[in-house]
């Protein structure tokens, strides 16, 4: 029996090119296919509640375990993975942030980045941040990579824009100055975001299915950079929210970013304290049972996987050997 588990992290899945949004960077289901073909080849695919069950001591993880998470809860799990893993019998976890299901849906604001940047372009967008917010300039720094950590698929014009609105303006400036841009060049967001997310009868059907569902945080705001109780209210309301829309008794949750510095240990206190099974982090490497705390584990990205590269990294990018 093994004793760790590869959990593979995915984002956008869709063919973007037949989009409205070409240079969103997605993986496209054909490419799901294949790397779901590998992984079922050289690995036993188990579900959370397996890797739950081990956690807590009640049963052992098969040899080379792997499980599948996606994130943001985009409709592109429900019209192109859902119908992939239930015909492979594969069972995965999604995770959803709270803000798009409220009564008034909205974007969340890292979505709205990566829309704007598709729409506009690195250049023209941080030109357009800039001219909403001259002093923003004085917010750009050189240590990006210790907070979001190494990404060696996203451009270095880019990183620059996403670490000021993500990390370097306080959170209501950067919330105005997308909210403008936003509905200057792409238009309301309720409507976009209706077209963008999960709706709830999907989660019910896909819950009903067998898929699993956890939790983002209310608004998908870095944890690492909210007091304590700001944090508190990002995540109380989680375990009860997906409950009601899946019946699960066990929720999980995933970190906005979820590098080492983008939450804290009062994080991990809250997330025991308000009733999560376990946590996920985009810390680079396997989930090893021996060191790894319930609250702190590990994935590996799909593009550090086949078919992007040759095989599974003995070290994966940006980590120490």
């Amino acid at each position: 029996m093994g004793n760790t588990c590869l959990v593979v992290m995915y984002h956008y899945v869709r063919d973007s090119a037949t989009t409205p949004f070409p240079e969103i960077r997605a993986l496209p289901p054909a490419l799901i296919e294949r790397q779901l073909d590998w992984l079922q080849r050289e690995h036993h695919l188990i579900s959370l509640h397996e890797l739950e069950a081990a956690m807590d001591g009640h049963a052992r993880l098969p040899p080379n375990a792997a499980l599948v998470t996606f994130d943001d809860g985009f409709i592109d799990h429900y019209e192109a993975v859902f119908p992939i893993l239930r015909r492979r019998g594969v069972s995965g976890v999604f995770f959803l942030a709270q803000r798009p299901y409220e009564a008034s849906p909205r974007v969340l604001g890292v979505h709205k980045t990566h829309f704007l940047l598709a729409h506009l372009g690195a250049e023209a967008f941080a030109a357009a941040v800039l001219r909403e917010h001259e002093p923003a300039l004085v917010a750009v720094d050189a240590g990006r990579e210790d907070v979001f950590g190494a990404d060696r698929w996203e451009h270095a014009d880019e990183r620059t824009i996403k670490h000021l609105l993500n990390y370097g303006l306080p959170f209501d400036e950067a919330e105005r100055i997308l909210d403008a841009l936003f509905a200057r060049h792409l238009g309301p967001q309720e409507s976009f975001a209706r077209e963008l997310y999960l709706g709830e009868p999907m989660i019910a059907g896909m819950a009903a299915a067998g898929m699993t569902f956890g939790y983002h945080t209310r608004s998908h705001r870095m944890l690492s950079r909210l007091d304590v109780e700001e944090q508190e209210r990002e995540l109380r309301d989680g375990v009860a929210w997906i409950r009601r829309l899946t019946g699960q008794a066990r929720v999980s949750f995933c970190y906005p970013w979820g590098g080492p510095k983008t939450y804290t240990t009062g994080t991990v206190q809250i997330l025991a304290g308000n009733g999560y099974s376990v946590a996920f982090t985009s810390v680079r490497r396997r989930v090893d049972l021996s060191r790894d705390g319930r609250f702190e584990l590990p994935r590996i990205d799909a593009r550090d996987l086949p078919p992007y590269v040759t095989g599974e990294p003995a070290t994966p990018p940006g980590e120490p050997s």
